[in-house]
């Protein structure tokens, strides 16, 4: 763990007044998802890009309808398409006919997709490991405790479908 005293993140240098927390929030984003990125390229999958994310975290089991996966992402059907697109040419997504409506398709991870899946959840629990290691294991479950409390209540007054799919899957 480390000892030095972190220096408190302002809106810039002579500025009063402490980073806004979602600003803080996206800058702890981005550097975890950097590490993630990172770890994801070792791994072999240089391929997936960070906007394939979107299907990886929404797309289980027997799969999802597009207009469901955008809405879960809240995106456009129109960029989701393009990405599970370039998902099924890579060979992490299929098309198959949703047995509730044959016309409809559902987007469903592939072996390999499930597999990619997978990787991608053991890099996420190594990097919290090692951030754990780094922080603390308290502050971090601490950290988490407070996220996943905010998220039950939050969320689903913001983004009922968003929380109800990503608190059922986790």
């Amino acid at each position: 763990m480390t000892t030095a005293t972190p220096k408190k993140l302002t809106l810039r240098e002579g500025t009063p007044g402490l980073l806004p927390i979602p600003a803080l929030m996206e800058v702890v984003h981005e550097a975890f998802f950097h590490e993630f990125r990172e770890e994801l390229v070792e791994a072999g999958y240089a391929e997936i890009r960070p906007t394939h994310g979107c299907v990886f975290r929404f797309v289980h089991d027997e799969g999802l309808r597009l207009t469901d996966l955008a809405a879960l992402a809240a995106m456009t059907k129109q960029s989701v398409g393009e990405i599970v697109d370039n998902l099924v040419e890579l060979g992490y997504v299929e098309r198959i006919p949703d047995p509730d409506d044959k016309r409809a398709k559902l987007i469903r991870l592939t072996a390999k997709g499930k597999t990619a899946q997978g990787v991608g959840l053991s890099i996420f629990a190594k990097l919290e490991a090692r951030w754990a290691e780094h922080f603390g294991a308290e502050r971090m479950d601490g950290m988490r405790e407070l996220l996943e409390d905010i998220a039950n209540v939050k969320a689903p007054q913001a983004v009922p479908e968003l929380a109800q799919a990503t608190l059922a899957h986790h």
